[in-house]
């Protein structure tokens, strides 16, 4: 029995690079003609010197998605740079859901952040250091544990960084 019959026509599935390497793999995949994503978001990170700068952040870091049909050649993935193997269990490569792909695109194109979502109701509040029990709405995530979030200190807006630990959503303790 092939491995691969059971396999649709066509489906996405995951691939997992090797250490560092995602953008070689995504290039080398994409010379060879594969459907390719590379879910990542932009973040917003402040500087020493208090300036901000954009940087994209995957959100599976080491990992990413192709589209593959049975017909296409699978075994040039083996040998591809930056490629150390498609994700499976038991010798069978794992579909990911077109739903799941979709919800990832659409999360990526509004900048969506990875660890609190934005909820303008709800509120967030700081438990802990000078900006105790201040209400504050999430702006964004700066890298994997801290947020930027705007305060309303001395009847001005002023945006302060927090560790995202730091935290407490509608009387909530975050998750971090």
């Amino acid at each position: 029995m092939n491995r691969y019959e059971e396999l649709p026509e066509e489906a996405w599935y995951l691939v997992q690079c090797k250490p560092r390497q995602e953008a070689r793999a995504l290039e080398h995949l994409d010379r060879q003609g594969f459907e390719c994503f590379y879910p990542s978001v932009g973040i917003e990170t402040t500087l020493k010197a208090g300036k901000t700068r954009h940087q994209e952040q995957p959100l599976f870091p080491g990992y990413l998605f192709i589209h593959l049909g049975l017909h296409d050649n699978w075994s040039t993935l083996r040998s591809t740079r930056g490629v150390n193997r498609i994700v499976g269990f038991c010798n069978r490569p794992c579909r990911v859901n077109d739903s799941i792909i979709e919800h990832l695109r659409q999360r990526c194109a509004l900048g969506g952040s990875a660890g609190i979502a934005r909820d303008d109701e709800k509120g967030i509040q700081t438990k802990a250091g000078p900006l105790a029990e201040m209400d504050a709405i999430f702006l964004s995530m700066d890298g994997e544990k801290r947020v930027m979030l705007l305060l309303n200190m001395l009847d001005r807006e002023q945006q302060a960084q927090v560790r995202l630990a730091s935290l407490r959503v509608n009387g909530v303790k975050s998750a971090a």
